[in-house]
């Protein structure tokens, strides 16, 4: 979702300076380009095919795994829907744990 400051509208010149700030910020960091939640989850089972709930109101795109205790995860990227995640899992030690974020990155950014 693009969003706009509309800085050419602020008089004070020290508020327009800060919002002028801010917007390059946005535009140079990755991690604010798009929409992202980090998620911690537990996966008991190795299997095939296994889904999880996300609630994000909208289809994921891409995931940045931090961690992965007792095993191996591969996402299924082309079945992510605006509901679940899908993925292998190879479950060495139950519960295996998975962090990761998990969104969409997007060059659109804020524009000032």
């Amino acid at each position: 979702m693009k969003k706009k400051l509309y800085v050419s509208q602020l008089e004070d010149p020290y508020m327009k300076a800060n919002m002028i700030t801010i917007g390059e910020v946005f535009s140079t960091n990755p991690f604010l380009k798009g929409q992202w939640r980090f998620l911690t989850f537990e996966v008991t089972t190795s299997g095939t095919d296994i889904k999880l709930a996300h609630n994000f109101n909208f289809t994921p795109a891409d995931v940045i795994v931090t961690s992965v205790i007792n095993g191996t995860i591969t996402f299924k990227y082309a079945s992510f829907d605006k509901n679940f995640l899908v993925f292998d899992a190879t479950v060495t030690t139950a519960p295996m744990t998975v962090r990761a974020l998990i969104g969409r990155y997007t060059e659109e950014t804020v524009n000032v």
